[in-house]
């Protein structure tokens, strides 16, 4: 069965998260740490094939005004160069950028709601987050 990813990605750290096969729940998978671009390509690449994963999930910053910030348009960059390394290697996967604002600070506000004081690094829960909220909202598209 399929699953579905979502990416939280940072300028160091991108947080991965995927889906169950029945695509009713995510769950928190690991936070890759940032080398070159080929390296964190194959290291996503990797987590794809091994999850049998046919869709993903990008998040991307929007500001209050409704517009994306600097950052996402770095996101939308580096997911561009992304694909083409999918390409290189015959592999296609869908693609889709939804907003993500306020993900990381959610992410934070469940931690410590939830005593995990000791927990610094939130990328993979705010990917979860990302990808709980679009699984939700996917039958209304």
């Amino acid at each position: 069965m399929k699953r579905i990813m979502a990416l939280d990605v940072g300028f160091k750290k991108i947080g991965v998260a995927v889906s169950d096969p029945l695509l009713l729940t995510s769950r928190p998978y690991t936070i890759i740490y940032r080398k070159s671009n080929r390296e964190t390509f194959e290291e996503l690449l990797e987590l794809i094939n091994a999850l049998n994963v046919e869709k993903m999930i990008v998040g991307i910053p929007i500001n209050v005004k409704g517009d994306e910030t600097k950052i996402a348009e770095k996101i939308r960059k580096f997911i561009s160069k992304f694909e083409s390394f999918l390409k290189e290697q015959g592999r296609e996967i869908e693609l889709e950028f939804v907003d993500e604002s306020y993900s990381t600070m959610e992410a934070e506000e469940l931690c410590r709601l939830l005593g995990k004081k000791e927990r610094k690094e939130v990328d993979d829960i705010a990917a979860a987050l990302i990808l709980k909220e679009w699984l939700e909202n996917r039958n209304s598209r």
